[in-house]
């Protein structure tokens, strides 16, 4: 039932952040609710799977950056999920770059709050 809650938050978290993000000028683009549903569990497989092997990878540089570097290793991952996924696209400032940073943040940011006070009130 947990599972199915986390989906619901982060569905409802991507469609949030497609309307509010170009808004402020940073191009998100959902075309449908289907396409939202598929982002969500692109972005969770892609965490789950991808993200530690490119964690490990470039340790040394994250060490370097003093963990900085692990803001390009989220961003890589929205970036990944937009290639393979159709009906999301960032695009706008360093080829989708930017826009990829910024929605990997507030997605992280927002359904981790979210999530915080729905589920954890057990």
């Amino acid at each position: 039932m947990k599972f199915f809650i986390k989906l619901l938050i982060k569905v409802a978290t991507i469609i949030l952040l497609a309307y509010a993000l170009p808004t402020l000028g940073i191009d998100i683009k959902v075309d449908s609710t289907l396409d939202a549903v598929k982002l969500a569990i692109g972005l969770s497989l892609l965490n789950i799977f991808v993200k530690p092997i490119l964690k490990i990878l470039s340790f040394p540089i994250t060490c370097l950056t003093m963990g900085l570097f692990s803001f390009v290793i989220s961003a890589a991952i929205v970036k990944i999920a937009d290639v393979l996924l159709t009906g999301f696209s960032t695009s706008g400032a360093l080829d989708g770059w930017l826009a990829a940073l910024v929605f990997g943040l507030s997605f992280s940011f927002i359904s981790s709050i979210v999530e915080s006070i729905i589920i954890d009130k057990d």
